[in-house]
């Protein structure tokens, strides 16, 4: 895979807002190793914050063997030694021989059986990821053995014990699964903490903040805000990919590196639905788990908003030629990014934070400030008096390095224990 920008890369492990509002609205889908499946007539439904989708249709495409009996109204399922059975209009279930209450009963609908997909998903070996913006159901099958490492680390202090997970938040589907650590502390968590939750977004304020934000509403156009040559650069990548050479000229330089972002993303089949800490808020829904936003898409938003004007530009340049930058800046590729997350190698990640040095406002705004205000957070949970556990998942970098929030909380007297 060619070699990509800093700018994209930071947007993978540094932060949320790369998410696009543009998909809002959409009918639920769901992905089956990086295929989207198709449904004929009976699509998926949620009721009660649980997807049923019909039975035969989707566990035929996960190799599943389906079994009805008539008599009891009971569906079962097996594959490759897993097994799972469930009867219509019960919540009780059966899952690799273990009881099972589930949240939400199966039930027909004309002559179409519907079944809770995560529970028949999981109960025979997948991966189960939930973007509730997109309404996005994501299922990887468990070929790794051991898991991906990622990175984790473990503070303790008055009682409290914090799990420090950094996260990829846009993946491909060769990152599930994660090694047992990474579960287990999610397992033992009382709240998760995320940069954003996703689960609380309405799609129609969240569209209108990216509008009142990422807009110009001073009456300039994008014309104004950067030179001819990269305007003409921005004309020619909106043709390339279908669309009107003008898309961009109402909204501001940080926006148009986001939507370019998104579009590039989707080229190279990357999916937020599948990253790190979606996966977890699905997991965390199910679980009915709390989470907890340790910043918004209105915060993240005003960062880049706050970058001055020749600095949106660069960003732009990034997204549409890498080498506009040192060739330094320029050495990972997504591949090799998504290497060091499964190999949760330390070092690559610190020289990968080191990428994001190029331009000093660029690194204050993204790195140390937002690292500042999330690292004084996790503080307040490890000196509170309530005796709780956390796993506070947030994009990779933001731990890494000299200035990341590992090395903060060490400075402030906090043994942190790489897991």
């Amino acid at each position: 895979m060619k070699k990509i920008s800093a700018a994209i890369l930071s947007l993978f492990l540094l932060t949320s807002a790369f998410s696009s509002v543009q998909a809002a609205g959409k009918p639920l889908s769901v992905g089956l190793n990086g295929e989207q499946i198709q449904f004929s007539k009976s699509a998926p439904i949620v009721e009660k914050g649980v997807t049923l989708v019909p039975v035969r249709t989707i566990l035929e495409k996960m190799g599943v063997q389906v079994k009805w009996d008539e008599a009891t109204r009971t569906v079962s399922g097996s594959k490759e030694g897993l097994s799972f059975s469930l009867k219509i209009g019960s919540t009780n279930a059966t899952a690799n021989g273990k009881a099972v209450k589930l949240d939400q009963a199966p039930k027909q609908i004309g002559n179409v059986t519907y079944v809770p997909l995560r529970f028949v998903a999981e109960a025979t070996g997948y991966q189960v990821a939930w973007n509730p913006s997109l309404r996005q159901v994501t299922l990887t099958s468990k070929q790794q053995s051991e898991g991906s490492k990622g990175f984790l680390w473990k503070v303790e202090n008055k009682g409290n014990t914090v799990y420090l997970l950094g996260t990829m938040h846009t993946v491909d589907n060769t990152i599930y699964p994660l090694r047992p650590e990474i579960e287990d502390a999610f397992n033992a968590a009382d709240y998760l903490g995320v940069e954003i939750d996703f689960t609380k977004i309405v799609p129609d304020e969240l569209a209108k903040l990216l509008t009142d934000v990422g807009n110009y509403q001073d009456g300039t156009t994008l014309k104004d805000h950067i030179s001819a040559e990269t305007y003409n650069k921005v004309k020619a990548f909106l043709k390339e990919n279908g669309l009107p050479e003008n898309s961009f000229d109402n909204i501001k330089a940080w926006n148009v590196q986001l939507q370019i972002g998104n579009i590039l993303a989707a080229k190279q089949d990357l999916s937020e639905g599948m990253g790190v800490d979606m996966y977890f808020m699905g997991k965390s829904i199910n679980a009915k788990k709390p989470i907890i936003g340790l910043e918004s898409f209105e915060s993240q938003y005003q960062v880049f908003n706050n970058f001055s004007d020749a600095l949106q530009e660069k960003l732009i340049l990034q997204m549409l030629d890498p080498n506009s930058l040192p060739s330094s800046t320029t050495e990972m590729s997504m591949d090799d990014i998504l290497k060091l997350w499964k190999d949760g190698d330390e070092k690559a990640l610190v020289q990968f934070v080191d990428t994001l040095r190029w331009n000093d406002e660029y690194f204050k705004g993204m790195q140390t400030d937002r690292n500042e205000e999330m690292a004084e957070k996790v503080k307040g949970y490890l000196n509170s008096d309530k005796k709780e556990t956390y796993m506070i998942a947030l994009g990779a970098s933001h731990f890494a390095g000299d200035s990341g929030v590992v090395t903060m909380l060490e400075k402030q007297g906090f043994k942190v224990v790489k897991q």
